[in-house]
């Protein structure tokens, strides 16, 4: 799209986009959820191509290591990194719930939840047996990504082990070929992002209307506040530190990553904007940002950490029962432990967000309240998410580089 012979960014495009759909949605009100099926589509192309571009991206991203030290050291990093931010985030939730207290100016009589169905067990078990498939082609048609990304670990190891060089080689070519032809495809299909994220928003909005914003402002308010101080004093302060990046120059070069999260509430959608973003505005090569950010889609999971504890602290302050250090540790641990392993659990972020709820022993029909509004949360909790796994990719690739000036002192 031009403006006298000016380019307009897809970023702007897709915000504007956010911005009319929503105005839409207000305007027209329900009959603009009659048109949402426009949005599902965009959405199921974008679904389509997972699969094989987290084989792409990963399986390339394991093979442009010079060898397997190197991988094994990049994947130390970005694991430690994974697992510090997000007992870190759930912290954070904890702490500005905590002052702020909208639990005691919230009021639930006059609105609607959700029936929330779905399996809310998991076990340690569960979840390492969940992580290896029996059925290579059953995963792939399941899309379940977190075994797609063990197996693309796996192919990708497999590949490096190769002895002989010829056949070694052509199968990293034929590997980036293959790359090479799915990012062509996701192009295309960025191309309409403006019109699936409009009819997205309008859809939402004309389900919801404004009204939805007085319901759960505290609520709302608060999650979004605890994300924003964890972007800026988590990420911005690691990046700060080892990049010399500031958090306002981050969210600056990231707008096209953040913009789109918000509209599409879709972290596995996101993968080829942040390896993008990593690479034009971070100078981050593909064979670091194309096996970190994907791995990060499946392993970070700081926005819903930070959720999981505003909602045990909201619920909690609104039925006035008091929260102990003790209490606020336990909810930090499970947090972290049930966001990693709860890629499984179907019905996902809100089944997991249920599962703490009643870990805790509080009632759970205000989880159903949250339910209804989901979608207000996913925009934030995707956000937070996407830009952690690009700090965590700018961060590793920081550590990479000084490691190979000394070795090359």
């Amino acid at each position: 799209m031009k403006i006298k012979g000016k380019k307009i960014g897809m970023s702007t495009q897709i915000f504007v986009a956010m911005l009319a759909g929503a105005a839409m949605g207000i305007i027209v009100g329900k009959p603009m959820t009659q048109v949402g099926f426009i949005g599902d589509i965009w959405l199921n192309c974008i679904k389509m191509i997972v699969v094989p571009m987290v084989l792409a991206t990963i399986i390339n991203g394991v093979v442009s290591q010079k060898d397997i030290k190197t991988l094994g050291r990049i994947s130390f990093r970005i694991f430690s990194y994974y697992i510090a931010t997000t007992l870190v985030a759930c912290a954070i939730g904890i702490a500005v719930t905590s002052f702020l207290k909208p639990g005691h100016l919230a009021n639930f009589s006059d609105m609607k939840s959700m029936d929330i169905s779905g399996d809310a067990s998991i076990t340690v078990a569960d979840f390492f047996t969940g992580m290896f498939s029996s059925n290579m082609i059953q995963t792939f048609s399941e899309g379940n990504i977190l075994q797609t990304v063990i197996i693309a670990i796996l192919l990708g190891v497999a590949i490096l082990r190769i002895k002989d060089t010829e056949r070694r080689e052509k199968a990293i070519h034929a590997m980036q070929v293959f790359n090479d032809m799915i990012f062509s495809l996701i192009n295309m299909i960025m191309i309409v992002s403006p019109i699936g994220v409009f009819f997205l928003m309008a859809e939402t909005f004309g389900k919801y209307g404004i009204g939805v914003f007085a319901s759960m402002a505290s609520l709302i308010g608060t999650y979004y506040l605890a994300c924003l101080l964890h972007v800026l004093l988590v990420y911005g302060m690691v990046l700060w530190v080892t990049a010399g990046i500031n958090p306002f120059s981050f969210l600056r070069k990231s707008v096209d990553l953040w913009v789109y999260t918000l509209s599409t509430c879709s972290s596995v959608a996101a993968i080829p904007i942040s390896i993008r973003v990593a690479k034009e505005k971070f100078n981050v090569p593909e064979k670091i940002s194309g096996f970190t950010i994907p791995l990060g889609s499946q392993m970070n999971y700081d926005g819903s950490v930070i959720l999981y504890g505003c909602v045990i602290l909201f619920i909690s302050q609104s039925l006035g029962l008091p929260v102990s250090l003790g209490t606020m540790i336990k909810i930090v641990l499970m947090s972290a432990i049930l966001s990693t392993g709860g890629g499984g659990i179907p019905g996902s972020g809100i089944v997991k967000l249920l599962v703490m709820v009643t870990a805790f022993g509080l009632p759970t029909e205000i989880v159903g309240v949250v339910a209804a509004f989901y979608r207000l949360f996913d925009m934030g909790t995707t956000t937070c998410n996407c830009l952690g796994d690009l700090a965590g990719t700018v961060f590793v690739n920081k550590l990479e580089e000084r490691t190979l000036k000394k070795k090359s002192a």
